[in-house]
């Protein structure tokens, strides 16, 4: 998760038959809660659907008209935006080289506000090294399944789940797919990063991932907030479904068509990004 309208998660999908790994879907929203009071609704500033198949995630926005598709195998994100008519394709190398550029000249830029030494450069620094090194510790209490991890710039309240919501899908299957999703999710927030102007550094939510991944727990609703008085409060809830319906294969094959049969114009990584911010 990051910044309103830069943040998110993932899920939804249906069928027949017992369902396995190879398949399943995460439908997400992600509310603005900053702000809301108990008698306030938050308000929704994402809607996704992540559909799993054949060891391929493909997350759309329908709003936005763009499908993001992650191919592990083949190492690389290829992006599909219909109205734009355009594609895009970024390798996993190409992504750690770009973040380790710029954790390197925030790293740089951190040190020289901290060598100012004065409160404001001092507060503005905090929150910059937090990105990096989130220095998490952790508290998990199993009676209600939720993870705490505060840190040193923010914190994150998960409730999460060890078993499926579902009796069509056994242990093995279950637990195939939590690792493919925290996979997922650790490269997209990666990718996030580079792709919206207003990210956080993957850092916190990889961090999250990892203790997700230790306790093996899939992730039901994710909350994050900094820790400064006046920040962001983020809730991102995820809703799984272990069956993809005909309508989510349709969706895909039209997605694998439309990446595949040349109508689209193709361009660089960067290129789409400028696009992308520009239009905003």
């Amino acid at each position: 998760m990051h910044r309103p309208l830069a943040v998110a998660l993932a899920l939804i999908a249906i069928l027949t038959a017992p369902a396995s790994a190879q398949e399943f879907g995460v439908y997400t929203r992600v509310f603005n809660v900053a702000g809301a009071t108990p008698k306030t609704t938050p308000e929704v500033i994402v809607r996704s659907l992540t559909l799993f198949r054949s060891g391929i995630a493909y997350d759309t926005i329908h709003s936005a008209g763009e499908v993001t598709i992650f191919d592990p195998s083949r190492r690389r994100f290829v992006i599909v935006n219909g109205p734009r008519r355009l594609t895009t394709e970024l390798s996993f190398e190409e992504i750690d080289k770009s973040l380790k550029k710029a954790e390197v000249a925030t790293r740089e830029y951190i040190a020289e506000l901290q060598q100012k030494g004065d409160a404001r450069s001092l507060a503005a620094a905090a929150p910059l090294l937090g990105q990096l090194d989130p220095a998490f510790s952790e508290q998990f209490d199993s009676g209600t399944a939720t993870l705490l991890l505060p840190g040193r710039g923010f914190r994150y309240r998960v409730h999460c789940t060890r078993t499926p919501n579902t009796p069509n899908i056994d242990r093995l299957a279950f637990n195939a797919a939590r690792r493919r999703y925290l996979e997922y999710a650790d490269w997209t927030a990666k990718l996030n990063y580079l792709l919206h102007p207003r990210a956080l550094f993957p850092a916190p939510r990889i961090s999250l991932n990892q203790a997700l991944k230790t306790r093996k727990l899939l992730p039901l609703k994710v909350e994050l907030r900094d820790n400064s008085a006046r920040g962001f409060h983020l809730r991102a809830e995820h809703q799984y479904h272990w069956k993809l319906t005909g309508k989510d294969r349709d969706d895909i094959l039209h997605w694998e068509s439309l990446r595949t049969r040349g109508t689209l114009r193709r361009v660089k990584f960067t290129e789409y990004r400028r696009r992308l911010v520009s239009r905003r």
